[in-house]
């Protein structure tokens, strides 16, 4: 089970990690040196912020939480900015790691297509993005 705390959506479970991605592009530079000779180096470039996937079954209440959530972020309200907690347990309830994440926010929310009268579980993917994430010690 994976469980993220934090405001507007107060807690929720999750059962699904889909991955939790963070980048710096490396960026060539190309110099002459103090000899004329031409250099070729590697360096920090831009930086994608920290984003992670969730999935959980479709639910009303949740779900709209969740679209709520986004709602503010689409409208650009400050409010859909949280500080949060993202803590996955394994299959005994132990809790592994915990990871804190600042200024997050629900950049996109996805209900997977469901065919009427299957048995399939309709799912809600959401990436949330974040401006810092680390693990807690």
């Amino acid at each position: 089970m994976i469980e993220f705390v934090g405001t507007p959506i107060k807690q929720m479970a999750f059962s699904e990690l889909g991955g939790i991605t963070s980048k710096v592009t490396p960026t060539e530079y190309i110099f002459n040196d103090v000899r004329g000779e031409t250099r070729h180096t590697k360096q920090f470039g831009k930086t994608d912020p920290p984003t992670i996937t969730l999935k959980r079954a479709v639910d009303h209440a949740g779900t709209a939480a969740l679209m709520a959530w986004h709602q503010l972020a689409r409208l650009g309200d400050d409010t859909a900015r949280s500080g949060g907690t993202l803590v996955i347990f394994d299959a005994g309830g132990n809790r592994q790691s915990t990871y804190v994440l600042e200024d997050a926010w629900l950049s996109e929310i996805n209900i997977t297509s469901v065919k009427a009268g299957a048995a399939d579980v309709a799912m809600v993917e959401c990436k949330i993005t974040c401006q810092e994430i680390w693990i807690k010690p």
